[in-house]
């Protein structure tokens, strides 16, 4: 039988259940369960054969200009398949591929779709390259795209089903499939906190799981101005997370220039995800939302200063040397130039430069222009309806007017799209945004039990104002991921914990539409949880393999307060650490570190920010607030949120248990002690908050003779 260390190692993880779903569902799938005829992996050399016909192909329907071929998803496809089986695969190129009956029973046949590619459309009609057929029997598997997009979907399909199966075999059965929508996407905001190449990889790479297919990268904002750390206007948080290559507009980064993308590290990320199916669209925001700029040039400000004044001379040309900057590195051919949340009384100058810069875009580098929907009041102008409006909130845009108008749209209706990431906007109305995706609106949208949500259903408050199914108009959906409370308040990887569950939901129901199965919502939540650490080519669980319990004790050897190599890299969600300590030390790991100081201070550092023990009482740490998770009202409190000292303890015990919700807490021998959190600035200033820091465990390196052994075991007994 094949090797399955991982697939056995995975099998181990919590959450497994045999009652779990595809995600996306497969349509017109015929199956046969009943009888439990399998294809099964055996020991005999393994192959993947690519018909030269679609090795040779590339899409030119999709959004990206760097379409990898036929052969480039399959090599990708053979180190998915090599990682999930602990095997080697070898993937040949061949005219044509060999008779079915003449190949052992581990190779896998890919090729183009074997019937009419012209009935294989998007819920509008039109004919897509990313339709498949996946055709399992018990001596072979067969994968044939309507293009190279649509033999990598199915390939998707296929390790789902492997891995669902735990043991190397996949139910014999045929499925043919195909997206509702061209555009399934998901959202990041990189303009109010930086975020590592590594990191956005392996978030496209868990996005193309669930067949995903455009990653939104929100690449410059600022701070809100109404939040409570505007002392002046000057040092509010901005970020631009591009390193311009002409060194004379480098004020636009305000210093951090080691928080940003390179051109070559933007290409790389770019050709990342186009390999896994997903194009990146960039987003650079004006005249909105511009603090970066107006930081950097003070004369282009309206009096909010985040807001550019696009009368005076210079604004206009600004922005196009901006993106004359870095159009060259933008590999889709569309782009969003952000325009949203302007002053309505200046309409008629939003409307004039919003077009302009949209013919500017087309002439310069024949990209179409997307923005987000605003209110522009005016009895004279109109945005061009060569312009994609991207909806998020009524009051702002109306989808079923814009249709009507003859725009395209894109649903990120704020109600069920967005995610503030730690903290919602209380007390701002109307929508409180979670800081964790709120599933419940997918699979109960408008709160109405048993609707699924779908890319035409906008309107949560007017049940009868969406718009039809399959709308030509309607480009499909997008969730969004914010930062609105600034760069400090999460770590990168508590991005993807209020990120992971969107991502699966939103693909597989803008993937399936109106016409596809819908959801198990009985079964969604556990099907999440089981896929999410087990999508290849990322690792955003943290997950430790093959043993998920660390321990290490000091020797006589490790005495001098050198260095000792662990190895273990990091620990996600959920766990509990102890940790025998006697005075200083680091425990680093890739993510972040852990250290003891000489004055007793115990301190998380994360993406450049330092995070230490304060003093929180148990039940404000342990007992959370069921609509806040995490979030400490400081009006509320008996904790003090003082920084914990640690040297009139010591030698002693630390226990640190955490999870999402509730964060890091620690326990000092036995006792509660408090959490790692941060300070949150409540919308409008007025509803301020200590919340919870999730911190994975370091467990690479360990320096410094203060800790003498140390434990980690999966779960969090402690603080439930």
């Amino acid at each position: 039988m094949v090797s399955r260390l991982l697939l056995g190692a995975l099998a181990s993880l919590p959450g497994l259940s045999w009652a779990l779903q595809l995600l996306p569902p497969t349509q017109n799938a015929s199956d046969s369960p009943s009888t439990g005829a399998v294809w099964e992996v055996g020991p005999v050399p393994k192959v993947i054969y690519v018909e030269e016909k679609l090795a040779s192909k590339t899409d030119d329907d999709g959004l990206t200009l760097i379409p990898p071929s036929g052969f480039g998803f399959a090599d990708v496809f053979r180190e998915d398949l090599s990682q999930l089986t602990d095997s080697n695969w070898t993937l040949l190129r061949v005219e044509q591929l060999p008779n079915q009956a003449n190949v052992s029973s581990n190779s896998i046949l890919l090729a183009e779709f074997t019937g009419d590619t012209s009935s294989i459309t998007y819920e509008n009609g039109v004919p897509t390259s990313e339709g498949y057929e996946l055709v399992v029997t018990s001596t072979s598997v067969f994968i044939g795209g309507t293009g190279a997009r649509g033999m990598w979907w199915g390939t998707r399909t296929f390790l789902q089903h492997l891995l669902l199966r735990q043991n190397g075999t996949v139910p014999v059965g045929r499925s043919v499939d195909a997206p509702a929508y061209a555009t399934r996407g998901f959202m990041l905001d990189a303009g109010r906190k930086w975020y590592s190449p590594g990191f956005l990889k392996e978030l496209c790479s868990y996005a193309s799981f669930f067949k995903m297919s455009e990653f939104h990268y929100h690449l410059s904002d600022n701070y809100p101005l109404n939040r409570g750390a505007n002392d002046t206007w000057q040092d509010v948080y901005s970020h631009f997370s591009l390193l311009p290559e002409d060194e004379s507009l480098r004020g636009i980064l305000h210093g951090r220039e080691n928080e940003t993308l390179s051109r070559a590290e933007f290409a790389e990320l770019q050709r990342h995800c186009a390999a896994r199916g997903v194009t990146v669209v960039p987003e650079i925001e004006a005249p909105g939302h511009c603090l970066y700029l107006t930081k950097w040039k003070p004369e282009l400000a309206l009096p909010k200063r985040d807001l550019l004044n696009l009368t005076h001379p210079d604004a206009v040309p600004t922005v196009k040397r901006i993106w004359s900057a870095f159009l060259p590195w933008f590999e889709a051919k569309e782009v969003h130039i952000g325009a949203d949340e302007y002053d309505p009384a200046l309409a008629d100058d939003y409307i004039a430069f919003v077009n302009e810069m949209s013919d500017f875009v087309n002439s310069t580098a024949g990209k179409r222009v997307r923005i987000w929907g605003t209110h522009e009041p005016s009895e004279t102008l109109t945005v061009s309806t060569d312009i994609v409006v991207q909806h998020w909130q009524y009051g702002q845009s109306d989808p079923v007017r814009l249709v009507a108008e003859g725009y395209d749209v894109i649903n990120s209706q704020d109600w069920w799209a967005y995610t503030s990431i730690k903290n919602d906007h209380t007390p701002i109305l109307p929508a409180r945004y979670p800081q964790f995706f709120n599933e419940s609106r997918v699979l109960a949208f408008a709160d109405r039990p048993g609707w699924q949500w779908q890319p035409a259903d906008f309107n949560p408050f007017n049940v009868s104002m969406q718009l039809d199914d399959g709308e030509p108009r309607n480009k499909g959906a997008i969730l969004a991921a914010w930062n609105d409370n600034g760069p400090d308040a999460s770590t990168q990887l508590e991005a993807y914990y209020s990120m992971r569950r969107g991502i699966a939901l939103t693909g597989a129901r803008a993937w399936g539409g109106a016409r596809g199965p819908e959801l198990d919502a009985g079964s969604v939540s556990a099907s999440v949880d089981f896929f999410s650490p087990r999508a290849p080519g990322q690792n955003l669980d943290r997950v430790l393999l093959p043993s998920p319990e660390v321990t290490w004790t000091r020797t006589d050897e490790d005495t001098d307060g050198g260095t000792f190599h662990l190895g273990r890299g990091s620990k996600g969600m959920n766990y509990t650490l102890t940790l025998s300590v006697t005075g200083p030390f680091t425990l680093s790991g890739p993510d972040n570190t852990l250290s003891l100081d000489e004055e007793g201070h115990l301190v998380f550092e994360a993406d450049g920010w330092v995070y230490p023990l304060r003093h929180v009482s148990e039940e404000d740490g342990l007992e959370l607030d069921p609509g806040h998770p995490g979030r400490i009202w400081v009006n509320a409190s008996s904790s003090t949120h003082e920084e914990v000292r640690l040297s009139d303890d010591l030698p002693a015990t630390i226990t640190i248990a955490t999870d999402v919700e509730h964060g890091s807490v620690v326990w000092v021998d036995g006792e509660f002690v408090g959490r790692f959190e941060v300070f949150v600035y409540g919308g409008r200033n007025t509803q301020f908050s200590w919340s919870q820091m999730a911190f994975v465990a370091p467990l690479e390196d360990i320096t410094g003779s203060g800790l003498e052994r140390l434990r980690l075991w999966p779960g969090n007994s402690q603080t439930v």
